[in-house]
């Protein structure tokens, strides 16, 4: 059916929007800048569509379904009618669209309906370009330069939201629908409004649109054409302080939805008053205008339905996820199909504390309703498993395409992993609250597996959940803007973390007995043109507490001996005269592959270039900070300190280059020159950041002896045994491991030392301890190798870190009971111990240059 000449608002809006999104979006074929213009322009032939049969609806005088022809989709409800409007709307969108953007995925609800298809690019009506320039004066600056390639971009489209109501005469709430998500986030969306008014002759239609970048907190918003009176709602109390707004349906997620609402307003003192409205457009757009602070939806809306509402209601300030807190994924082969199968709530931003988000988000997590509906589509019984009468950690416990972790899927990998697949399944998996991290740059939680049989002990109680998805944390998003060179640095650190962990030489590493956790499944999926919409997940081996497993703050002095005989044996198996090195060629080439090329996160090439220059200034604050501290000490000199950051700034590139020979940092050659073969032969694989927070630790038997598990390998690479052990120093050694002379660190790198020796002769990289001297490395120049890891350590401190965190006494007494703070960052004594140690390995490194 033939639209009219005037464009439809609303898919013309919503490529305006997109345009909004970025000020010059780079698509191969087009400017996605000039799209946004075209879905603002494209809308208003749909809206003319719709008009227009309205009208002549009107004219028939009539309101029953006989004036104009009604289908319903499914037979029984009245909510599934598709009527003339949903075919002409849909037909001159996808038509205006298609005609500028032909590569641009486009998903419309009527697209398995032949009278929508697109009319030919030819008929599409003109799509203007002057409906853009909003964009110049958003204050984002992420949404005016964004960038995107025209295969991330998908366009939803909902030609008629509210088509029950366009049958049943209730025009206010009929919408059209255009949104644009880009690699599954909505960030761009039109909400065309055929009759403001309610009727075809009061005013034309109108616009409402928003767009907002990916991790923004607000956007650009606005309306094209006269808004007109807003829909009303009718709430069942007055002036409440917490408005929430649903269909009427009688879906029992939606009905236990709306009470965990109200209770929860309730008991944070909120009054609460709900209503019932049309359309889940209608819906978020309320939540967008302020006119309620919550919006519910069932588990049958469609991605058509949340994309251009949701990219408002976030370009409003507000959040819209799954009813378990989970961000909302639109893509156009969604794992789920293009169906929210778990529901959907939105809030303004006014919803803060009590009755934030979040908070109402948790409890919808801990409701057993909800809970129960959750089995549907893990394929499992939560309540089977351990903890699983407790709120669930349901948000996190998800596969890198937003879908809940299938419980099939989970236990054929987990028993494929431990050899003991057959008969075996996995019953159910709970994913308790009290043991999930939702962190800055990933979110973890543990799974408690039921298994439906008790007797297989190869099978694992529980596992450890790692899920890296970059794109959807606000932090990582704000750290693309503030420091962007740092985001692909920390993509490619998850994605060695992953690939080291699901290697063969991870596998051959624990079974050589060194604790390295075993890993169930892996999925990779990195983007190397867009570092953060790398995305990552890892099911590993779980050092649980029932199984004797802690983490200690930081290392007493028999922990710490028993963490350095494990990085003894981890850097002896990789050494490259080791059997494992020389066992194929394809091996090793596999590993070096897989790890960094020079590991450690605080080596020069992985921190600012200015970072050497600033050591010196950056003493003075600290000495500071520090001041009266320093002078209470009667182990530290208050004058030789005041020389500390002058004296190490001078030394700090040569030491750079010496504790990171491999990494061709300035200087890193000389050093490898200067080091000749026998440097070459102590090239090993290193753990990169052997923080206590990294380490488990588990009684051996009744020995005084500890068990070791290693985790977070994100910056495992070539390097040095001594660098190591030099920044383990550092970073886990409690205050009574460490001494005013160096006499109990010397201590612990002889306890190094000693298990460096014996494991490069076990794995055949020497030919008997007593040799390993003679062969490869001896005590005294691995003395030098530890202090330069501790001097360049302590360059990185004292040149950033303490910076950035405005370090003092004061802010480490409040870290005092951290376990993933390093030791200096939470312990004064640790704190003066960097210090007065600074002056004594300068020293050292002073006299041997003399």
């Amino acid at each position: 059916m033939r639209s009219s000449a005037r464009p439809y608002v609303a898919g013309a809006l919503i490529l305006w929007a997109v345009a909004l999104q970025a000020h010059v979006w780079s698509i191969p074929d087009a400017e996605l800048r000039r799209l946004r213009g075209d879905s603002r322009v494209s809308f208003v032939p749909s809206a003319r569509g719709i008009r227009r049969v309205q009208k002549a609806r009107d004219e028939a005088a009539s309101d029953d379904e006989s004036a104009f022809v009604v289908t319903r989709k499914v037979a029984s409800d009245p909510r599934s009618a598709l009527t003339e409007a949903d075919v002409a709307a849909q037909s001159a969108i996808v038509s205006a669209l298609r005609a500028r953007w032909p590569t641009v995925k486009i998903v419309g609800e009527e697209d398995e309906n032949d009278d929508a298809a697109p009319m030919s690019p030819k008929r599409g009506a003109p799509l203007r370009e002057d409906l853009c320039a909003a964009i110049e004066t958003c204050d984002d600056a992420r949404l005016r330069t964004m960038r995107v390639k025209s295969e991330d971009v998908t366009v939803f489209i909902d030609p008629v939201d509210g088509t029950r109501e366009f049958v049943e005469s209730r025009l206010r709430a009929v919408q059209c629908l255009i949104g644009i998500a880009v690699r599954g986030r909505a960030v761009a969306g039109a909400i065309g409004l055929p009759f403001p008014d309610g009727d075809v002759a009061s005013s034309e239609a109108c616009v409402v649109y928003g767009a907002v970048a990916p991790g923004a907190k607000r956007g650009a918003v606005g309306a094209h054409g006269e808004r007109g009176a807003a829909l009303e709602i009718r709430f069942d109390a007055e002036n409440a302080q917490v408005r929430s707004v649903t269909g009427d349906s009688k879906n029992a997620a939606l009905i236990a939805a709306k009470e965990i609402l109200r209770e929860t307003a309730t008991k944070s003192g909120a009054t609460y008053a709900h209503g019932s409205i049309g359309g889940a457009g209608n819906k978020l757009l309320a939540v967008a205008e302020g006119r309620a602070e919550y919006a519910l939806m069932h588990f049958g809306t469609s991605l058509w339905d949340t994309c251009a509402p949701e990219a408002i209601v976030r370009a409003c300030g507000g959040k819209v996820t799954d009813l378990y807190g989970a961000p909302l994924m639109h893509y156009e082969d969604s794992p789920g199909g293009l169906v929210n199968q778990l529901g959907v709530v939105g809030s303004s931003a006014a919803c803060e504390g009590a009755i934030s988000h979040d908070a109402v988000c948790s409890e919808m997590r801990g409701n057993e309703d909800l809970k129960k509906m959750l089995n549907r589509f893990t394929g499992g019984d939560s309540s089977l498993a351990f903890g699983g009468d407790e709120i669930q950690a349901s948000d996190v416990a998800r596969c890198l395409g937003g879908g809940p972790l299938s419980a099939r899927d989970v236990g054929d990998r987990v028993a494929r992993a431990v050899g003991a697949e057959g008969d075996v399944s996995l019953s159910g998996y709970s994913a308790p609250e009290r043991d999930a991290v939702r962190g800055l740059m990933s979110d973890a939680c543990r799974i408690y597996f039921k298994w439906s049989t008790d007797d297989d002990g190869r099978l694992p109680r529980s596992a450890f959940y790692k899920k890296v998805d970059m794109g959807n944390l606000e932090y990582m998003r704000t750290k693309q803007v503030t420091q962007p060179l740092k985001i692909a640095r920390d993509s490619k650190s998850y994605a060695v973390e992953a690939s080291f962990l699901a290697s063969d030489a991870c596998k051959a590493l624990e079974e050589a007995g060194i604790g390295v956790p075993i890993c169930y499944a892996a999925d990779l999926r990195p983007v190397h043109d867009d570092p953060i919409e790398s995305k990552f997940s890892l099911l590993l081996e779980d050092f649980h507490p029932s199984d004797g497993w802690e983490q200690a703050k930081m290392l007493r002095p028999d922990q710490a001996k028993c963490a350095l005989r494990a990085l003894a044996r981890m850097h002896a198996f990789f050494l490259p005269g080791s059997r494992f090195r020389k066992s194929s060629k394809a091996a090793n080439e596999d590993l070096l592959a897989t790890v960094w090329s020079s590991g450690g996160y605080w080596q020069p090439n992985m921190q600012p270039d200015d970072q050497m220059d600033v050591v010196a200034s950056a003493w003075e604050q600290h000495m500071s900070s520090f001041g009266a501290a320093i002078e209470a000490e009667p182990t530290i000199d208050i004058a030789v300190a005041r020389t500390v950051g002058a004296r190490l700034q001078s030394h700090a590139r040569r030491i750079g280059a010496e504790t990171h020979p491999f990494s061709g940092c300035p200087g890193a050659d000389d050093a490898l020159r200067h080091g000749g073969e026998r440097l070459a032969a102590l090239q090993t694989v290193i753990h990169g950041d052997p923080k206590s927070g990294n380490i488990f630790e588990r009684r051996a038997g009744e020995s005084d002896e500890w068990e070791i598990g290693l985790i977070d390998f994100q910056w495992t690479g070539i390097g040095l045994g001594g660098t190591d052990v030099g920044h383990f120093m550092c970073a886990s050694v409690a205050p009574e491991g460490l001494s005013a002379d160096g006499a109990a660190e010397n201590a612990l790198v002889d306890v190094y030392y000693d298990a460096f020796c014996e494991a490069a002769a076990e794995f055949g990289a020497v030919s008997s301890k007593e040799n390993a001297g003679e062969e490869l490395l001896t005590r005294e120049e691995l003395q030098v190798q530890y202090e330069n890891g501790v001097l360049d350590t302590m360059r990185c401190v004292f040149g950033y870190q303490w910076l950035r965190v405005k370090a003092s006494p004061e802010s480490l007494a409040k870290n005092a009971q951290s376990i993933g703070r390093n030791s200096y960052n939470k312990s004064l004594p640790n704190a003066l111990w960097m210090i007065r140690t600074a002056d004594l390995y300068l020293k050292a490194r002073e006299a041997r240059a003399h």
